[in-house]
């Protein structure tokens, strides 16, 4: 909920007027779909409705009244309303079943869209697909175990390792490229004689995922690999950057800052950021 106290008197009652208006909507709304009875297995769909309704409608005024959203308090208030009166009042002794967990979640989902939308998108999925990298890495390095097993017992030689981002990064190149795009990295906005327009804040963003291969290189050789992929993507998110900044009409950039992390559960990736202010100079 996004709720805040306002600065001026006039708009807190506008505000309790949009949270009445949704929450009589949602009222409304719940008691139709009682009166008719419109359920499935039990369970009474206005208990999905009115929540969504509620929030709905109070959004609506709000944006007409005040210009703003007031957080869909409305749908928090049917949600826990109905809730109580649904299964404590009415039906307490509802079973728990795959149709109730399903409701349960639509329920929510209306009366709190931002945390269960990122509990559905972020951790859920999120979850899922590290599970999917977790088994493709650990069969990555199932076959290459069999493949230094191959060199070393039937091929009678070492198993060399090869790296995919040594063979594509050049370094020269890059630099030659960047010092081409055709935007001026500065520290400072005090140019003589020149104009400075401010064109906002820019980020650009790269992901590189750690190889498998890694493992099998000696330290030092570990050690220089991983120093490459930093500078690749350090030079993809200057170019992705530069290329914001140009497409917004801008031809520097100032305060440059790029920041590496590792992200991914157990870090199994290189987070790259290059965040600067784009200005055009006249």
């Amino acid at each position: 909920m996004k709720f805040k106290l306002p600065e001026r008197p006039e708009d807190l009652q506008k505000r309790i007027i949009c949270i009445a208006f949704g929450t009589v909507v949602g009222t409304a709304v719940y008691a139709v779909f009682l009166y008719l009875n419109i359920a499935i297995f039990g369970w009474n769909l206005g208990l999905i409705f009115a929540p969504l309704l509620a929030g709905y409608a109070e959004t609506m005024l709000a944006e007409r009244m005040i210009g703003t959203d007031t957080g869909a308090i409305s749908a928090f208030l049917l949600f826990a309303g109905t809730t109580f009166y649904s299964f404590i009042l009415v039906n307490p002794t509802l079973g728990a079943n795959f149709l109730t967990f399903g409701a349960t979640a639509v329920i929510l989902q209306a009366a709190f869209p931002t945390l269960i939308n990122y509990i559905l998108l972020v951790v859920v999925i999120g979850a899922f697909f590290y599970v999917l990298r977790f088994i493709k890495r650990t069969f990555t390095k199932f076959y290459i175990n069999i493949k230094k097993a191959i060199y070393k017992y039937i091929l009678k030689k070492p198993f060399e390792v090869k790296p995919k981002v040594i063979e594509f990064y050049d370094e020269i190149r890059n630099n030659q490229e960047i010092n081409n795009l055709g935007v001026m990295f500065m520290t400072s906005t005090d140019v003589p004689d020149k104009h400075v327009i401010n064109l906002g804040q820019f980020q650009s963003t790269v992901i590189l995922e750690k190889e498998p291969e890694l493992f099998d290189l000696n330290p030092q050789e570990r050690e220089n690999h991983t120093l490459t992929i930093l500078k690749s993507g350090k030079d993809k998110c200057l170019i992705g950057l530069t290329d914001k900044i140009k497409a917004a009409g801008g031809n520097a950039v100032i305060d440059l800052d790029i920041q590496y992390s590792l992200i991914g559960l157990g870090g199994d990736s290189y987070h790259i950021s290059a965040m600067g202010m784009g200005v055009y100079i006249k």
